[in-house]
């Protein structure tokens, strides 16, 4: 365990504006020189395993994304959301300890500069809750076990398999605040996507499960039901 690191405003900046300058180091080289120098090593008041982040899955699969996201969810268990926005942080990390992760996640055999260089600026960098949650090579794997773990904390891997099925849940789940930070209603989609194969497999039903779920819960204190409540109201929501 370490103390986690994390760069100037100014490092980051001229990073983030020197990408192009940089190809040859996102392809196959390292910032260790630059790193060495300046200001790459502010100390945040938290430590995290940082070597597992060499047993990182790049393949992208559905198995890796899930397997990557409890990774970095069990290394980084005492980063807190506050500091979990920190994009200085994550910057740091997929230019030192997490690059050859994103190298090879993010960056494909015969890539043009120009499509190098938007792969960097999108995943290589977290400006942004939207960036630092969705788009960074890092971030979002956190950010994904953030909320699986508030869901289901006795087994925040079982919440992972419903939540990363499908794009668009992992959406409706991570991505939209207001329901995240609601876990019991989180936890009782969890266990309704569970029961209802089709609901997880289809994309149409489930779109229309959630509206349905905006439309009817919208006014009720679903927090106030009990977990057999909680589970016949959504129930009565999935489309026939």
């Amino acid at each position: 365990m370490q103390n986690l690191l994390y760069v100037s405003q100014s490092v980051a900046d001229d990073l983030k504006e020197s990408i192009g300058m940089n190809i040859e180091r996102y392809r196959s080289g390292s910032f260790h020189d630059l790193e060495a120098t300046g200001e790459w090593r502010y100390t945040l008041p938290v430590q995290a395993n940082l070597a597992a982040l060499s047993q990182l899955d790049p393949s992208g699969s559905p198995e890796s994304e899930i397997t990557n996201s409890m990774i970095v969810g069990q290394a980084f268990a005492s980063l807190t959301p506050v500091l979990a926005r920190e994009a200085r942080l994550w910057t740091r990390l997929t230019h030192t300890d997490g690059l050859e992760f994103a190298r090879k996640r993010w960056l494909k055999a015969g890539q043009s500069d120009l499509q190098v260089e938007r792969s960097v600026s999108k995943h290589f960098f977290a400006n942004g809750l939207t960036a630092c949650r969705d788009d960074h090579a890092i971030s979002r794997l956190w950010w994904n076990h953030y909320i699986a773990k508030g869901a289901l904390p006795e087994d925040p891997e079982r919440a992972l398999r419903m939540i990363l099925s499908r794009s668009d849940i992992r959406s409706s789940l991570v991505e939209r605040p207001a329901l995240g930070a609601r876990m019991p209603v989180t936890r009782a989609i969890i266990r309704t996507l569970e029961i209802n194969q089709g609901l997880r497999r289809n994309e149409n039903l489930f779109r229309e499960f959630m509206k349905r779920l905006n439309l009817y819960g919208a006014g009720l204190v679903l927090e106030m039901f009990d977990e057999e409540e909680m589970d016949f109201f959504l129930s009565s929501l999935v489309p026939k």
